[in-house]
């Protein structure tokens, strides 16, 4: 059977669970709730899948949640960074000075995985497998790149007018292409440090309109347009569906026995819009410029080193 795999065989695929230590990033009411639906469904897993603070649009929270993940456990066997806004505007800064939809979508994610490298590490060596799976999303395609000077600059009264959305989206395409450089880059010099069974890939999971993606960033937009965006989205995957790729990523078998590693996977649908299988798809010229991979490493690890500096 080929990577490229049905679903069922997706399925058959994933890997024994028992005693590993996964962290996924996302909204906390949703995690709460998710995590409520597993105990019911599955009494088993009471107490199991805990929860776990995290404020991704601060450095300073990222890296104190991770010193407080350290002192609870010593293993860590899958990261999935799978939060993320979208059509934030640009009226204001994040707290540390940045874009907000770079600094939750990527700087957040760089500094809590980064303080938790040692125990990834770790725990491939230890256990002989460790994943880490950054969600990017096929709005990279519209990323017109990373311009750093930008990415500190607030523009007052962005948001109010319909001529502010497409800046937007191209800022969303901007963040998720850093979420690729970041997946890249990090592979490269884990595998280059010889921690070769850590594997790290990113991913689009496809389009699923029961997320809180997108909402309330623009007056111009209104509530009446993003209630008939999320209509329109509706119908096209399932929140499950659109969880599958992550899924296969970070638990799969075949990732290990098939060496994946720095990939981009995307899902493939049905006419009818139902889930086929997941696979690996080139990614654009812009995606694949390792010397920007490299570039957004050093400026995010700037980043993380003079927060809170004066």
């Amino acid at each position: 059977m080929n990577i490229e795999s049905s679903e069922e065989y997706f399925l058959q695929s994933l890997g024994d669970l028992t005693g590993k230590v996964a962290v996924v990033t996302g909204n906390r009411e949703k995690s709460l709730q998710g995590i409520a639906n597993v105990e019911a469904a599955l009494p088993g897993f009471r107490g199991a899948i805990k929860f776990h603070q995290l404020d991704l649009s601060s450095i300073e929270d990222a890296r104190r949640s991770a010193e407080d993940f350290r002192r609870w456990t010593d293993r860590l066997d899958i990261i999935v960074a799978n939060a993320g806004v979208s059509m934030l505007n640009l009226s204001q800064l994040s707290r540390d000075g940045y874009e907000r939809m770079f600094a939750t979508n990527h700087l957040g994610h760089f500094t809590f995985i980064t303080a938790l490298l040692d125990l990834v590490k770790r725990t491939s060596v230890i256990h002989g497998d460790a994943r880490i799976v950054v969600t990017s999303s096929i709005g990279y395609k519209s990323a017109t790149g990373l311009d750093y000077a930008s990415l500190a600059t607030a523009r007052p009264g962005d948001g109010n007018s319909m001529w502010d959305v497409k800046p937007a989206f191209d800022r969303y395409g901007n963040s998720k292409l850093a979420n690729i450089y970041f997946a890249n880059e990090l592979d490269r010099r884990l595998r280059q440090e010889g921690y070769k069974n850590v594997y790290c890939n990113s991913c689009h999971p496809g389009f699923a309109g029961a997320t809180n993606l997108g909402q309330g960033g623009f007056k111009a937009w209104g509530a009446w347009a993003e209630k008939v965006v999320r209509l329109l989205m509706k119908p096209l995957n399932t929140v499950e569906d659109a969880a599958k790729t992550q899924t296969y990523l970070a638990a799969s078998s075949l990732i290990s026995q098939e060496d994946v590693h720095g990939q981009y996977w995307a899902p493939m649908w049905s006419w009818t819009q139902r889930y086929v299988r997941c696979q690996k798809e080139e990614l654009t010229d812009i995606g694949r410029n390792e010397k920007e991979q490299q570039k957004l490493w050093d400026f995010s690890e700037h980043a993380v080193r003079t927060c809170g500096r004066s």
